[in-house]
């Protein structure tokens, strides 16, 4: 089973969403306290 690092990496591998995106989205999982690409393109490994 997936976690959500991987589902969002996925995505944006693939071209489905913008690092933007997934920042928005790990936000929103309550993986960040603010919107913040940098942090998500370390914690996806981009």
């Amino acid at each position: 089973m997936r976690n959500i690092l991987q589902s969002l990496k996925e995505k944006v591998d693939g071209g489905k969403i913008t690092l933007r995106e997934a920042a928005i989205k790990l936000y929103e999982y309550g993986w960040t306290n603010f919107i913040d690409e940098e942090t998500t393109r370390r914690l996806l490994k981009l």
